[in-house]
């Protein structure tokens, strides 16, 4: 179901990404992040999802609503909205005549709302360390009223419209303004195309840049490494010769 919703290009490779990425095989969606199986962890999940591709996150709320959206760019951490309109924000209930207590799953119906319908091109957002600015993931709206916003503790979210988000024109998402997480699932439905300096600038993990310290220290690990001086040759050398001469 969700799958028919993505678009073309989120669902099989074309004849030049094929070429490009030099793939045989057809594009796979791949389960990159689940909180059942990874855990509830902010941390794990931004390492997860970051500079990977076009993904698909999925959330299940405490109150029983299955909600979520598609990004066709990737998640990266720009202190910023971007994004394209190709994204979209969804979610999954069962028609409103229908008696839960004996529903079946095939019941289930879809609601989807694209980003080239809105008024301003808020289509994604994601931060983290940052002690002057939101750290969440968010898409569509605006700070604090959002179409989909995920508290970075990883445990509370809010959908909001009034009526309908500015920027995919979706109305609440979830059946509590305010929810409460109780799972997260994200799937890579795109990967991205990567060089080998990209590989050797990802070899650091996402939170290894000076926001990345910022935000384990905010967290209370103290990273005593980055006040560590690099140590004066000069200095060292006379240490040396002094040492030299007292053993003579």
């Amino acid at each position: 179901m969700l799958t028919r919703s993505l678009p073309s290009n989120a669902r099989s490779w074309s004849t030049y990404e094929q070429s490009q990425r030099k793939v045989q095989h057809d594009l796979e969606h791949k389960l990159i992040f689940s909180s059942r199986r990874d855990g509830a962890s902010w941390q794990i999940f931004v390492n997860r999802i970051v500079n990977q591709g076009a993904t698909l996150l999925v959330i299940k709320a405490k109150d029983g609503s299955v909600f979520g959206g598609y990004t066709d760019d990737e998640w990266k951490p720009v202190t910023d909205w971007y994004g394209n309109s190709s994204n979209f924000l969804f979610r999954i209930r069962y028609p409103s005549d229908t008696n839960i207590d004996i529903a079946q799953e095939d019941q289930l119906v879809m609601d989807a709302w694209s980003g080239d319908l809105g008024s301003n091109s808020n289509y994604q957002y994601l931060c983290w360390g940052k002690q002057s600015l939101p750290n969440a993931l968010a898409m569509g709206g605006q700070f604090d009223y959002a179409g989909l916003w995920l508290d970075s503790d990883f445990l509370h979210g809010h959908s909001k419209a009034g009526p309908v988000c500015t920027t995919y024109q979706s109305p609440q998402l979830s059946l509590e303004e305010d929810f409460t997480v109780d799972q997260i699932e994200v799937f890579l439905v795109r990967p991205m195309i990567r060089d080998d300096d990209d590989m050797m600038e990802n070899k650091g993990g996402v939170l290894s840049r000076t926001e990345d310290m910022e935000f384990m220290e905010m967290a209370g690990k103290k990273l005593y490494s980055r006040d560590l001086q690099e140590p004066d040759l000069h200095d060292q050398e006379e240490e040396n010769d002094e040492q030299d001469n007292n053993t003579k």
